[in-house]
Parts: C-alpha cells; structure tokens; sequence
C-alpha cells in the first residue's frame, strides 16, 4: 500500500529534526535538541519530594528534572516514597514536567496499560464482526488487572502476529518489573523515544527519508512551511484569515471570513476548510491547554453547529486529541488539547520575557551552515553580535568543537556590536 506520509529526519550538530508530511504538506514537526534531551514518554522511578493536598498534586524528583502528578484525596503519595511513573510532557515554561503513575507501552498495533483497568477499541474500526472479534482476543490475551487500547491498524486476519505483539508488550512490563527491584530513586529505567520514535509511533506506514545539515528540508521546503506556522496570521486560498494569538494562560483564534457576502454553498465550505485548517495547524504548532475559537456570529447557528462537527470529524480522522467543550455565554468555542510540550513558538521564538529559544535556534543555524556552507573557506570565520556569540560558546561549545574536528581547522567566532542577536555572517578568516 502506498502511504500519504513521509518522515523527513534532519540530523545537525546539535539537534535533530523530525519532519512529518501528509500529503506533501507539514502535519508535524518533532524537534529534538542535544543540550535539552526528551523526557516525553520515559518511564521513571521518580522520588516524592512533596505532596501539596490543596492543590491536588505531588511534587517529584524525576532524577533530571522536576516533576509534578495530579492525585485524589484517596491516594497521595507519601514524602519520601519511590513511585513508578510515565512522564506526558516535558517541562512547558515555568511549569514542571507532567506525569502519571497509568503506565503505558505504545506499539503500532496496540497499547498495553498494565496498571490500567480499563480496555477500548478505537472509532475508526467500524465492523461488528471485527469488534467482537477483537473483544474475545482481548479476553484471552490481556491478563485481569490490566488495560489495553486496540489500534485500528490492529489486523483480526493475522491474530497469530498480534498474539505475539502483546506477548512482547507482556514481555516488557515483566522486565520492567525486574528492573525496579533493581533500583533506587530517582532512576529513568526506560528513556524516552526522543523524536524520531515518537514520529515513528504516530505515523507507523510512513515512508521514511534521511539526510544531514538541513538539505532535506530545503529540499521539500520545509524552512518556509516552519516559518509559516510560526505567523500571527494564517490567510486561507478562499479568502478568510486566521489568528493565533498564544499566551501562557491560553491560546485564542480569531476568525475573519471577510466583508463579503458569501452563497450559502460557499460558506459551507468556507466553514468546513477554517475547521480543518485550524485542527492542522493546532497539531502542527504544538499549541495545547486552554483554547478560544472566536468565530464569526452568522444568523444561521446551523453554520455554527457545521463548523463544530467538521472539527470534530477531522481531529478524529486525524487523530488529534481535542476535548470540545461548547460555546460559552459570550459566544467563544472553548476547547482542550493536551500539551506535550513546549510550543512551536515557544521553542522556536520564545517569548518577549525570553529570547533564549531565538538565539539557540540561530545558533543551530550557524553550525548548520558551517557544515554545508564552508567549502572551499580555509578559516572559517563566524561574525555575530554578543549575544549569539555567548551561545555558541556556551551552550554549544561542543558542537563548535566537533565542527572544527571535521572541518580539520578552527571555527574562530567574534562578535560585532552593529549586528542584530539573530544575524551572522561566515567568512574566511586568517590564520
């Protein structure tokens, strides 16, 4: 079968990029830095450092980082205590990286959650038959006391094959088990996937392509189609525009269909492509927490009630997980995406309190450039302004090292006041 999907990975000194396109566009962009490793998706015996009741969490050691969980009145961890946890996303700003004691081993076929009670079977599996079928699988093959949630590339035909995923998925939670005996907290005793094996997992049937230094993506256009999402403003082929407004408490999404007057057909499917658009670009931003639709007042709610559903049907379709929660009084669709992270924007650009994010994604770009664009340069020369030049002194002075070693010369970098914290130049030096 010839699959929609292509994993783009662009492997540069420090970083790797993970690119995901759907039909030749960019759904999904995985970035993964040296300097600051996924925890996303790890499994750790994190140790309770303290448990807040008013706010309903515990507070965590998770051996590299903070960690926080959300907990009920009838089960607190105790200051002190090992727990065995999963973490849901890194550390997002200010906030500490999210965790969960429901331990979950994903796979292309099926998810096994040992600690879980509760099995599922996924929407897009619509036969009775295969339902059933895959019913009676799960009773004979997920032991009592645990959960399990069936994908819908899960294959009835072939139960032989899909006996022996879970076996292994079995396998893994009787090896870690093992493991934890082994260990003190804070320990990780499963590292996250980091970028590529999130992708990897997300999008199974993928084809998959390599390449180094950034070619690949200037190849596919993929600098653009990055820039682009990172726009206020989003103008659609049909005329209505789009804006993404985020700030740390939430994100708003304002909604301008335009001035004219439009047939009904056409505002159908004007309604139809703004709810698709924004599910797609929502995914591909990063954008999660608390979000705020400010659509157009039409006199016709039922082109509110279109706009609702067509949202609904494509963040299914597309496996984006939202949770609609409804209009409020004031006329705003409210909705929740989980967070796995930092935002797009916010790990690309920062924010006005926090340049950082700007200069280490120029400094990324410089080391880039040093490996695809130095040849026939003796002395490779890099001239920036002083808050560049701290950066790649700092935090990737490795990487400028490395760079020296291949290139077989010294990477000099100096510094001109005169130059923006985002400019630089390469030019051949003296020796």
């Amino acid at each position: 079968m010839i699959s929609n999907e292509k994993i783009i990975i662009d492997t540069s000194p420090g970083e790797k990029r993970v690119a995901v396109l759907k039909n030749n566009r960019l759904a999904n962009l995985f970035i993964e830095r040296h300097h600051a490793p996924w925890l996303r998706g790890a499994i750790i015996l994190a140790k309770v450092t303290a448990t807040r009741k008013e706010l309903g969490a515990s507070f965590l050691d998770l051996g590299t980082s903070p960690g926080y969980i959300e907990h009920t009145k009838m089960c607190q961890p105790i200051d002190g205590e090992s727990l065995l946890v999963q973490v849901l996303n890194d550390a997002h700003r200010k906030k500490s990286a999210r965790v969960s004691s429901n331990i979950c081993f994903g796979g292309k076929y099926l998810d096994l959650y040992p600690v879980g009670v509760i099995s599922s079977i996924s929407r897009k599996i619509k036969s009775k038959k295969n339902r059933g079928l895959i019913r009676q699988f799960i009773n004979e093959n997920i032991p009592n006391g645990m959960g399990v949630h069936i994908r819908d590339a899960f294959d009835v035909s072939d139960l032989l094959c899909m006996r022996a995923v879970t076996s292994a998925q079995l396998e893994k939670w009787k090896n870690l088990k093992e493991k934890i005996l082994k260990s003190r907290s804070p320990s990780i005793l499963i590292p996250s996937v980091g970028a590529l094996g999130l992708a990897m997992e997300k999008y199974p049937n993928a084809n998959i392509y390599e390449g180094k230094y950034g070619v690949l993506f200037k190849d596919y256009d993929l600098d653009y189609e990055i820039n682009r999402a990172l726009e206020r403003k989003i103008s659609l082929d049909d005329g209505a525009y789009l804006f993404f407004d985020e700030t740390e408490a939430l994100t708003s999404i304002d909604v301008d269909i335009g001035s004219k007057s439009k047939p009904r057909s056409e505002t159908t499917s004007l309604v139809a492509h703004l709810a698709e658009e924004i599910v797609w670009q929502l995914r591909l931003r990063e954008i999660g927490g608390i979000i705020l639709i400010d659509f157009p007042r039409f006199k016709n709610f039922k082109i509110r009630d279109n706009f609702l559903k067509t949202m609904q049907s494509f963040a299914l379709s597309e496996e984006v997980s939202l949770v609609i929660h409804g209009w409020t009084r004031t006329g705003l669709l409210e909705i929740t995406k989980p967070r796995g992270g930092n935002s797009l924007k916010d790990l690309l650009v920062g924010t006005t309190e926090d340049n950082t994010p700007t200069l280490e994604t120029t400094a990324l770009k410089v080391l880039r450039s040093l490996m695809k664009e130095t040849t026939g340069i003796a002395y490779p020369k890099v001239v920036c302004s002083p808050f560049l030049k701290n950066v790649l002194n700092t935090t990737f002075d490795e990487e400028i090292g490395n760079i020296s070693d291949k290139l077989g010369t010294k990477v000099v970098i100096t510094e001109d006041s005169q130059m923006t914290y985002n400019e630089f130049l390469i030019k051949n030096g003296i020796s």
